[in-house]
């Protein structure tokens, strides 16, 4: 089951007890609260938050981080919610996203102890490092890579137009089936409503950069990074400022593992 742009028509409020919960038209909450009551199969977890498959959904519930959490819900409610609203935001744009599903508070008097948010699960979808490394691997042709780099690029470009700024756009937050189409997840880190910078524009091209510059040589690099330009000639700097900003992006990353204990080594791309 793969998602089509959408509106956020027919959403509906629903509680029950101390939980109140935003759910789309369509679905039921007694399905949505076994969902997320539900202990799954964990797809990834840190100290914030668990992000588990239940059948065709993707649950993402916050933790409480020993009661500094539920701080965190209650006075900066806006920031959890922020997933939500751009998934319905970039849907409606035409922007591939997962579907959102339903979106949980639990909490009372005014003090929120928890959330989730349950969206489509991107069945056979895998990250764009992941197939880049495909056709690295199968020693694909240079016709071949750029076609994939420059739908993306694409995808990237229909992202940026919707009036948003995706804060971690690296490759692990770009998932795709065939090369060809492009859904983007970790909405947390989008934000409506903000001008696209080339502060802004330069950082979202690190990220990317960094996630296939292991791969691809400059030669195929360049054209995709310019091709996320808009209208307009490139900065003649701009190739060579984005591959600085790379480089110190992945040395904060690396400082960062080491001072956890968790090796020297390059950590995953897209980190």
């Amino acid at each position: 089951m793969t998602s089509r742009p959408g509106t956020d028509e027919g959403v509906r409020t629903e509680r029950r007890g101390t939980v109140h919960m935003q759910v789309c038209a369509g679905i039921g909450v007694d399905a949505v609260l076994a969902a997320v009551r539900s202990p799954g199969t964990v797809l990834k977890e840190s100290k914030k938050s668990l992000t588990r498959r239940v059948g065709d959904w993707v649950v993402k519930s916050s933790r409480t981080e020993g009661g500094l959490g539920v701080l965190k819900h209650t006075f900066a409610r806006a920031r959890y919610r922020a997933g939500w609203l751009a998934a319905h935001h970039l849907a409606r744009h035409g922007v591939l996203v997962p579907r959102p599903v339903a979106f949980i508070e639990t909490g009372w008097g005014g003090v929120i102890t928890g959330n989730a948010m349950v969206s489509e699960y991107l069945d056979g979808f895998r990250n764009v490092e992941q197939h880049a490394a495909s056709l690295s691997e199968a020693s694909a042709g240079r016709e071949t890579i750029d076609a994939f780099l420059n739908a993306l690029a694409g995808a990237v470009n229909a992202l940026c137009a919707s009036g948003v700024y995706h804060a971690d756009l690296s490759g692990k937050n770009v998932f795709t089936d065939d090369g060809e189409r492009f859904y983007f997840i970790d909405l947390d880190g989008v934000q409506l409503g903000v001008d696209y910078t080339d502060e802004r524009r330069m950082k979202n091209h690190a990220q990317l950069y960094d996630s296939f510059c292991d791969l691809f040589d400059d030669a195929i690099m360049e054209p995709f990074i310019h091709a996320m330009w808009p209208e307009g000639p490139v900065p003649d700097d701009w190739m060579a400022r984005a591959c600085s900003a790379q480089r110190k992006r992945r040395a904060r990353v690396m400082a960062r593992w080491r001072k956890q204990g968790r090796g020297s080594g390059r950590p995953p791309r897209g980190l």
